[in-house]
């Protein structure tokens, strides 16, 4: 077939000139749209050219600082400061100013005055500095030196002022060089001026005092910490540096339930315990049982929180030496917590009072009510034995012998749920919600794991777990009328001026026994300590003191570890001061385990507290 290239070349002729046209309407229609923007953007900068040129020239920055805030204190109850932010200074070199030579000839006529300067009043090395500043001749900003004091940063800067001024007879400059390139940043160090008071507490900051760890410090991190500010330079509209300061806001200083006094006394007698002693912990908690306000809480750990890796205050040299790097992080996280909320245990006999409460409350006992010890319980084919055969007892009885055979005849009598809700009301078997991180929750039994044999263990503190703050709130409520209220460390949080930011009241939670149980059990353990028992080494002359002893077997029950602990109160009749006392795997011989020396800590620092708190003798 023939194909006709006269055709072919009209049609390509056609579609060349409809293709043309098209690209000219395009680019018209596109030339149209700049020259209209084009317009557009010629009328917009006539009429807001300086505005729009005000704002530009104000967002060149041409120099900045950060401002850090303080991080706030942290005072006991009485305003006793414990923790505060010191201000410091960072020294700055800046080698390009040191060095300038006016005349670009390297002559660095300011060089000697300045590394003369900073050796004369920090006592640097002369050999450093230089080094550094034929290192980094360029450099505009090195840290030098750190966590200078103000009086170390004025001393500087009164030399500076004296030798760059000075004249002399005839009013000419004295020197010809000058002390300059030297500047000082503003940052904080925190200091905790009692050292290892209420350490595990407070817990401790970061180097730069601006991020809590442990304690109170982490917990109220968001209280404590503030917002950094800035100060900066920028060319305003006219060409001028304007400089602008932006305040940092600071931090909020905690008022804490501590009594410094009160923490004191603790941690020195527990050191003195510590010293004559073996054990794995110890543990001391001091409240105000009318509100479950925490006076103090003590540990054998001990570090100062102004050097937190120090070790020295826990270990022995030897034992450091001795430590691989993951034993010594072991070991500092252990020496950081606090064992007074942090480990539980089963507590033994002083929450007998418990099983006695719940007995009353659920009326399946009375205080008229008998029992008959025999020397242990058969349950379900395992006999569980009483420390010794007290034959016949009444319920307060039950207490003063510790009798393990009359708690369990009471639980026998006790339904599984009401148990486990009653303990459930006491606080155990979660957290308190106590104001510190690290809280345990301990372990309670549920209504498909408590067997008979459970039941039975449980009624004298064994078989469970509780920490030494949970058993400490639960004994408040149990002596305070019958009101749970949630432990507590801090008071209130004011801002830096004293203002009142937030006020902390005491929490009531809950009521768990009536007033005339509660009075019963003062009463009871008033004359526990009065009696023959064990709990006779807490008595003090002249006071009506209640108390508990505790001796808790630790799981597996083959390797013959254990717990002793004591609780104390005072005024029997109305209490306002309560003591708990744990020592954790205390040094025994065999089976044989006294609790005597749970005792006469807690003694110890009661001693000392009754005349510090005025609170007057109505005993013995």
């Amino acid at each position: 077939m023939k194909i006709s290239r006269e055709g072919d070349g009209k049609k390509r002729l056609k579609l060349n000139i409809y293709m043309r046209r098209k690209l000219t309407i395009a680019f018209g229609v596109a030339s149209a749209v700049l020259f209209a923007l084009a317009l557009y953007l010629v009328f917009l900068i006539r009429d807001n050219g300086e505005s729009y040129q005000k704002q530009i020239l104000q967002q060149q920055d041409y120099s900045s600082e950060v401002l850090p805030f303080r991080r706030g204190a942290i005072t006991d109850r009485n305003g006793t400061v414990l923790a505060y932010s010191e201000e410091v200074f960072t020294l700055i070199l800046d080698p390009s100013v040191i060095l300038y030579s006016p005349k670009n000839d390297n002559a660095q006529p300011n060089r000697n005055a300045t590394v003369q300067a900073l050796t004369e009043v920090f006592g640097f090395d002369a050999a450093d500095i230089n080094r550094i500043l034929d290192e980094k001749p360029d450099s505009q900003y090195i840290r030098y030196a750190r966590l200078l004091t103000l009086e170390q940063k004025n001393a500087f800067l009164t030399l500076q002022e004296e030798y760059n001024t000075a004249e002399d007879a005839q009013g000419r400059a004295l020197h010809s060089d000058e002390i300059r390139g030297v500047w000082f940043e503003t940052e904080y160090k925190r200091t905790y001026p009692k050292g290892t008071l209420a350490c595990t507490v407070q817990g401790f900051s970061g180097a730069e005092a601006s991020e809590g760890h442990w304690g109170i410090e982490e917990y109220y991190n968001d209280y404590l910490s503030g917002v950094n500010g800035k100060r900066y330079s920028y060319m305003n509209q006219n060409g001028d540096m304007e400089d602008v300061r932006q305040s940092p806001e600071n931090g909020k200083t905690v008022v804490t339930t501590i009594d410094w006094y009160i923490q004191s006394v603790a941690e020195e007698k527990v050191q003195e315990f510590i010293a004559d002693n073996e054990y794995k912990n110890v543990g001391v908690v001091v409240m105000d049982p009318r509100t479950a306000e925490v006076l103090a809480m003590a540990t054998d750990k001990c570090f100062d929180p102004n050097e937190p890796a120090d070790m020295s205050h826990t270990y022995t040299e030897e034992a450091i030496q001795a430590m691989t790097e993951e034993e010594l992080g072991e070991a500092r996280n252990q020496m950081w917590r606090n064992f007074t909320i942090s480990d539980a245990n089963s507590p033994g006999s002083v929450c007998k009072t418990f099983t006695v409460a719940i007995g009353l409350e659920e009326a399946a006992v009375t205080p008229e009510s008998m029992f008959v010890c025999d020397g242990g319980e058969d349950v379900n084919g395992v006999h569980i034995g009483c420390t010794e055969t007290h034959g016949d007892l009444i319920l307060e009885e039950g207490l003063w012998y510790s009798c393990n055979d009359v708690m369990m005849n009471i639980a026998a009598r006790l339904s599984v749920p009401s148990i486990l809700q009653y303990e459930r009301n006491f606080g155990l078997g979660s957290q308190t919600g106590i104001d510190l991180p690290g809280e345990a929750s301990g372990s309670i039994f549920t209504e498909d794991t408590m067997s008979a044999v459970d039941v039975a263990t449980t009624s004298f503190g064994q078989g469970y777990a509780a920490t030494m703050i949970q058993v400490a709130g639960a004994y408040c409520a149990l002596i305070n009328g019958g009101y749970y209220y949630r432990p507590h460390i801090v008071r209130q949080i004011v801002d830096e001026n004293g203002g009142l930011v937030k006020k902390f009241e005491p929490e009531l939670v809950k009521t768990v026994v009536t007033e005339e149980i509660s009075s019963f059990l003062r009463t009871a353990l008033y004359n526990t300590v009065e009696s023959w028992s064990t709990a006779r080494n807490g008595r003090i002359e002249g006071y009506k003191v209640g108390g508990k002893t505790s001796t808790a077997q630790k799981y597996p029950i083959e390797e013959e570890r254990y717990l002793i602990a004591y609780m104390a109160f005072v005024p029997a009749d109305d209490p306002q001061l309560l003591i708990f006392v744990e020592v954790d795997e205390p040094e025994h011989q065999g089976t044989t385990v006294s609790n005597e020396g749970a005792a006469k800590l807690e003694k110890a620092i009661m001693t000392e507290l009754l005349p510090y708190l005025g609170i007057p003798k109505t005993g013995k």
